[in-house]
C-alpha cells in the first residue's frame, strides 16, 4: 500500500505543504480583498441610509471606496 510506504513520506509532505501554501496565498490575495470591498460597500450603504438618508452621499462614498481599491 503506497500510504504506508515510508519512502514517499517526504514527497507527500512537500506536496501537501505546497498545495496548502498556494491555497493560503490565493485566499489572502484574491478572495479576502474581494470580501473586504463588498463589506465596506455594504457598510457605507447601510450607514448612509440610516444616518444621512441621501443618495448623493451614498454614491460619493461608494466611489471613494472603489478608488481606494483600484490603487
Amino acid at each position: 500500500m503506497p500510504q504506508l510506504d515510508t519512502t514517499v513520506y517526504l514527497t507527500q509532505y512537500r506536496w501537501t505543504l505546497l498545495v496548502l501554501f498556494l491555497l493560503f496565498f490565493l485566499l489572502v490575495f484574491f478572495v479576502l480583498p474581494t470580501i473586504k470591498v463588498n463589506w465596506l460597500i455594504r457598510k457605507s450603504v447601510i450607514k448612509s441610509k440610516a444616518v444621512l438618508g441621501g443618495d448623493l452621499e451614498l454614491i460619493k462614498e461608494v466611489v471613494l471606496i472603489w478608488r481606494h481599491v483600484l490603487r
